[in-house]
């Protein structure tokens, strides 16, 4: 047993008691460095394999994107002004500064983040709010440009408290960039058919 760390660092032995041995005495930390050397070889074919498999594709990156955008789009029954600003600016948050939203008649193209986050946090909704969804979804990734076109089918729905009845479905397709390492709608028109 050691006493108290004297002023240059070192272990001062208290009476009656046998220091430490030297680490280089010490048999597992002798094996351990023995065998550090096969370990060395192995640590980045482990780091690089956890690192693949840990981490997520870009697919799934831009799938669970669109989940954060059906959900920051659907407005929930007797919704305040304010939630509906936070809701849009949540949105907001998910588009390219230069966004260019198309979908289609009767809705009038949007360009720009500014300009979709005002949209977004003034348009009218029915009693019971309304559900946005996605379903077919098919991601495909440009490596080399770090773009992505998401094709799919949107699902407008009441709100699940008047029923959650379909209002109306549309094929989308949905561009997206790669910006700050964040997954960024770019561009959003209906398929072309």
């Amino acid at each position: 047993m050691t006493g108290l760390p004297d002023a240059t660092g070192g272990d001062v032995a208290r009476p009656g008691s046998t220091p430490d041995p030297p680490i280089e005495d010490n048999p597992p930390v002798r094996a351990w460095r023995g065998r550090r050397g096969r370990r060395a070889r192995w640590a980045p074919v482990v780091l690089a394999v956890t690192a693949v498999s840990c981490a997520a594709t870009d697919e799934t990156r831009i799938e669970r994107r669109l989940d954060e955008l059906t959900q920051a789009a659907s407005i929930e029954d007797l919704e305040t002004p304010m939630i509906r600003e936070a809701r849009a600016r949540m949105l907001g948050a998910m588009l390219a500064p230069d966004v260019d939203v198309d979908l289609g008649a009767p809705f009038t193209p949007v360009a720009g983040q500014d300009a979709v986050i005002r949209m977004a946090a003034q348009v009218r909704v029915p009693s019971g709010g309304v559900r946005v969804g996605v379903e077919q979804v098919r991601v495909t990734v440009d490596e080399p440009t770090r773009r992505a076109i998401a094709s799919l089918t949107a699902r407008l729905e009441y709100g699940e408290e008047v029923g959650g009845d379909l209002i109306a479905t549309r094929a989308l397709d949905v561009v997206f960039s790669e910006i700050g390492g964040e997954w960024l709608v770019q561009r959003v028109r209906p398929t072309a058919r």
